[in-house]
């Protein structure tokens, strides 16, 4: 790989890449209409030529002073980029803030023989700035920088955080650890296992590509050279044929459509085991790399819906700080422990999830149903008829749901860990490590509070609050105390690096 010490710029083909760019947003059909426009009211078919030309040569110099004046290079510790044409501006990132840097080879991309390269850092919900058109062995070498630093940290940080050799006595890291290889496939997705991973999407997900043609459905009825055949709704034995047909039609154009989605997204799906950390590359006509290093893993989600456990497969993602996250969906029980082993990063997790939640709580969600739709109930009887009594039937169903997910809820807490698991007709297991922890709240509601019982929130570092913490409820207080308490504990007196 090339040494980003020096300069760089942009691919020279970037100024191909550019222009391209520019006539895909206008839009091809908006050109040739522009063209054909312009012919049929000029007097000249030469004026037309010199106005091409001009204005592609303006375009292709603005592309080409873009292009010259975009530099970047790696010095001390930090990224910095120049960029501007009228005016030169200077970004500085520290290689400590940085936490992944994504590669990713779009159609336009692969044409000129480019990637697109996105740095993600800390305290930002977007890419800090993204490199349009750069050599491959360019991007490859500025991803393996940061991953390297930030791995170099997290050894530094250890080595110091390592107690003081005691006399007589052999110091605890005398043992280097054993060498990691430079490349090593973790997991490689072949053919069958992505028509797998396909067929287990939920049935009906892929007819989302579908809802912009919503909008336009008379138009598209319109274009039909032959008139649909006319149903007599009259006839109520239409409805014996028609719904099955209707649904079986559905959803074979639903897995259909599952299947050249999975197969863009995730074809040929590698998860790499690099020196510094953990690189994932999949992607058919679009490519997507994205790495990571392993310190900056902040929690390993494992998640089963009812079609996957039937192929026994599992999702596993491995939550970064920011939204460089690992997905590896269609993975096998060996497999997900693979990942959670290098997401762990040493530890060894939790291994029993044996407690549980109070079963108070199916009482207190049966309680909330009750007071809620019986009112409404009433109160739709007496205006519009005796159907809304139906809505009283949501209550043994809150009963059965609520009763099931308590009896199969497990959770447990390791001397450095601390797990989840839910479960209903899907399961998901959400695993974090303690010292990577960033605020723990312990907190009751009125209906716990009368019950000794609480609810305890453990939230992550650099992540949303929908996905980046573990959310226990109906635990008994005092247990969920003594996990602060450890969490805590666990947070202050770990000095390892993994920010």
């Amino acid at each position: 790989m090339k040494s980003i010490g020096e300069p760089q710029r942009q691919s020279l083909l970037a100024i191909v890449f550019l222009a391209l760019r520019f006539i895909r947003n206008i839009g091809i059909v908006q050109i040739v209409v522009g063209i054909g426009f312009v012919l049929t009211r000029s007097p000249s078919l030469l004026l037309v030529v010199f106005g091409v030309i001009v204005i592609g040569g303006v375009l292709l110099l603005i592309a080409t002073l873009n292009w010259w004046r975009y530099t970047f290079y790696v010095a001390d510790g930090e990224l910095r980029v120049m960029r501007g044409v009228l005016s030169q501006q200077e970004l500085t990132v520290p290689l400590d803030r940085v936490q992944s840097v994504s590669i990713e080879q779009k159609l336009l991309h692969r044409v000129v023989g480019l990637v697109q390269v996105s740095l993600d850092t800390a305290g930002t919900s977007a890419a800090e700035f993204t490199i349009d058109a750069v050599d491959q062995e360019i991007a490859a070498s500025l991803q393996a920088a940061a991953a390297d630093h930030a791995a170099r940290k997290a050894r530094d940080a250890a080595m110091v955080a390592a107690p003081p050799p005691i006399a007589g006595l052999a110091p605890i890291h005398d043992t280097p650890p054993p060498p990691v290889a430079p490349e090593q496939v973790v997991i490689k997705h072949d053919s069958r296992r992505i028509l797998k991973i396909a067929l287990t999407r939920a049935p009906f997900s892929g007819l989302i590509v579908l809802a912009p043609l919503v909008a336009i459905g008379d138009d598209i009825v319109d274009l039909i050279p032959f008139n649909p055949p006319e149903i007599d709704l009259s006839i109520g034995l239409w409805l014996v044929w028609f719904i099955p047909v209707a649904i079986v039609f559905v959803l074979v154009a639903s897995t259909l459509l599952n299947l050249i989605q999975t197969a863009l997204q995730d074809w040929n799906l590698t998860v790499t085991r690099t020196a510094s950390g953990l690189r994932r590359d999949a992607g058919l006509l679009s490519t997507t790399s994205v790495a990571s290093s392993l310190p900056r893993v902040q929690q390993i989600e494992t998640t089963q819906g009812v079609v996957e456990r039937l192929f026994e497969l599992n999702t596993t993602t491995l939550r970064n700080i920011g939204d460089a996250d690992i997905r590896v969906p269609g993975c096998t029980e060996d497999q997900v422990e693979k990942l959670r082993e290098l997401g762990l990063d040493g530890s060894e997790g939790v291994s029993i999830l044996d407690r549980k939640v109070s079963p108070l709580a199916v009482f207190k969600a049966t309680r909330n149903a009750t007071f809620i739709f019986i009112p409404i109930t009433i109160g739709l009887f007496f205006v519009v008829a005796w159907w809304p009594l139906l809505v009283l039937l949501l209550i043994p169903w809150v009963w059965f749901d609520t009763r099931r997910r308590t009896r199969l809820r497990r959770w447990g807490l390791s001397d450095d860990a601390i797990a989840d698991r839910r479960e209903f007709v899907g399961c998901a297991t959400e695993e974090s490590l303690l010292r990577k922890i960033n605020s723990v709240t312990v907190t009751q509601s009125l209906f716990e509070r009368k019950r000794g019982l609480a609810t305890i929130e453990i939230r992550l570092a650099g992540r949303a609050l929908s996905s980046g913490s573990i959310s226990i409820g109906m635990i008994p207080l005092g247990e969920a105390n003594a996990v602060r308490d450890r969490a805590l504990y666990v947070a202050e007196t770990d000095t390892r690096a993994f920010m």
